[in-house]
């Protein structure tokens, strides 16, 4: 066994690693933005590490190109999708107020005048 299917085998051997340990945060963490961060965070870092692992293992060749540039198309689509599902979430549920925040940021009045009766 040469050094670089040893170094491959360690990259992908540990992404696969971090990609059950986001599978495991996905069904055991307790709320849905756990849940969202889990999944987030570790699939790009198995996904990254199983990258290199393959480019480690092809070398430089047109298919460890290849490989790279889908992980770049996943780099970008993962967690810009968590981030898109995550505001739907907090604006369909006003998570923390937060619908309540931008409202009265945008309409500083109206909320003085509701408070101003709500306390008479």
């Amino acid at each position: 066994m040469d050094i670089h299917t040893v170094i491959s085998a360690v990259l992908i051997g540990v992404g696969t690693i971090f990609l059950w340990i986001a599978a495991v945060g996905i069904v055991r963490f307790p709320d849905f933005y756990s849940r969202l961060h889990a999944g987030g965070i570790g699939d790009t870092l198995g996904a990254l590490l199983i990258t290199l692992g393959i480019m480690v293992k092809t070398g430089l060749t047109l298919l460890s190109v290849k490989v790279f540039i889908v992980f770049l198309i996943y780099l970008i689509t993962n967690p810009l999708g968590t981030n898109l599902i995550i505001l739907e979430a907090v604006h369909a549920k006003d998570y923390q107020g937060y619908n309540r925040k931008v409202l009265r940021k945008k309409n500083p009045r109206s909320e003085k005048g509701d408070e101003s009766h709500a306390d008479a």
